[in-house]
């Protein structure tokens, strides 16, 4: 998919986010054709240009989530740094930041203010805990955000301490949230002519994908405990260890299909007490599931991955193999769809990393084949970026970093 051809092609996004949440959203607007410009503090820049993986003194954190961005080092301190800042609002379509509830409008750089010298202007912010409220003060990290918002409460095992999951999924759910509502804002400015706020909350946004566990804390009145890898639906539903050292899920929503995986195992006494359809049956299914769910572990204790995956598959249960990133980096279909992107780096070699799985017309609206996007020093588009945007000569641009207004070290 060309340029020409992606959806935000032409817009321009001020990019003040750091860390994850914000950037993360920014590179989806960057995958979907927009030019993201990211507005970093001299010298250090965005803080996760000092997170690992490193390899040659280049942030593999960094890189993932700001790959083909174009970075200036303003001083936004500086009365000159806020004067640039507001020229080039009235070039930009979205601003996007994820401070502190209250920063921006310190700084005088409030969506208050931005809106009157841009009306058309899409401002979008993720906070910790939103710009008001109780907790509004609180600073928001993904854990925190994770522990607060419910989900630590329901991952893991009974019995054992709250447990996070493995990749910052608060984070990358405030991102996915913030660029959702600034792509209806963009459609809601072409039929007013006018732009809006967006915000989101970290706590919020956890809180409303915890599934049908508020429902049933609503209508149950009790906490809702861990799981593990079961569900209340029944059995089989677990990851199973097979004899030759692989770990399989297997997730059963119908009797027919539990009915038929407990003869194949040789559980006709299982099978033939708890079949059947309807309400009554799942719940004698729920019931009775870590007896069900143990059965059938033993059985596939004694056979191979591939065995329980065909008998599973014969059921028309879903399934499939616990795979690991390496696993997934070399996996046949992931390369088909075009979401493992081989990238040579300049100073990191070749690495691969993900693509954007959003498709149009069978196709990624991301890193296209033989693409080669690289993220930005430190200041790297200073002069480019205002010669453009602002139309500076580069002598101005000389001045700027002489005040002290641009980073002189790039």
């Amino acid at each position: 998919m060309s340029d020409r051809t992606k959806p935000l092609s032409g817009y321009t996004i001020l990019d003040l986010t750091w860390v994850y949440s914000g950037p993360y959203c920014t590179s989806m607007l960057l995958d979907f054709g927009a030019d993201v410009i990211k507005i970093e503090g001299p010298k250090r820049g965005d803080h996760s240009r000092d997170f690992p993986p490193f390899k040659n003194g280049v942030s593999g954190y960094y890189y993932g989530i700001n790959r083909g961005k174009r970075s200036i080092a303003l001083n936004l301190k500086s009365e000159k740094g806020k004067a640039l800042f507001l020229e080039m609002v009235k070039k930009a379509d979205m601003v996007v930041e994820n401070f502190v509830p209250g920063v921006m409008e310190k700084m005088g750089l409030g969506y208050d203010v931005l809106k009157e010298i841009n009306p058309r202007l899409i401002y979008g912010s993720v906070y910790g805990f939103g710009s008001w409220g109780p907790y509004s003060k609180m600073r928001g990290l993904d854990s925190v955000a994770q522990a607060m918002g419910g989900l630590m409460s329901l991952t893991g095992y009974p019995g054992m301490p709250p447990l996070k999951t493995g990749p910052a999924v608060a984070d990358a759910v405030c991102g996915m949230y913030l660029c959702i509502g600034l792509l209806a804002a963009a459609l809601e400015r072409e039929k007013t002519g006018e732009g809006k706020r967006v915000e989101v909350g970290m706590m919020d946004a956890v809180f409303s994908v915890l599934e049908d566990c508020v429902v049933r804390a609503s209508l149950e009145g009790k906490a809702f405990p861990p799981r593990g890898n079961t569900d209340p639906l029944g059995a089989p539903w677990d990851a199973y260890e097979t004899c030759d050292g692989r770990w399989v899920m297997l997730c059963s929503m119908g009797g027919a299909s539990f009915e038929k995986i407990y003869r194949s195992i040789g559980r006709d006494d299982i099978a033939d007490e708890f079949s059947g359809e309807g309400e009554d049956a799942i719940a004698r299914r729920s019931a009775a599931r870590d007896e069900h769910n143990a059965a059938l572990a033993e059985w596939a204790k004694r056979h191979t991955s591939d065995e329980l995956i065909r008998i599973a598959e014969e059921a028309r249960i879903s399934c499939g193999p616990v795979l690991t990133i390496p696993e997934l980096l070399e996996d046949p279909h992931l390369k088909a769809r075009e979401m493992v992107v081989d990238i040579k780096h300049p100073r990191m070699g070749d690495i691969k990393t993900f693509n954007n799985p959003i498709m149009f017309d069978e196709h990624s609206v991301g890193i296209a084949p033989g693409e080669n996007p690289l993220e930005p020093e430190i200041g790297e588009h200073d002069a480019e970026v205002l010669q453009q945007l602002l139309g500076l000569s580069e002598e101005e641009v000389a001045r700027l970093r002489e005040e002290g207004v641009l980073w002189a070290g790039v």
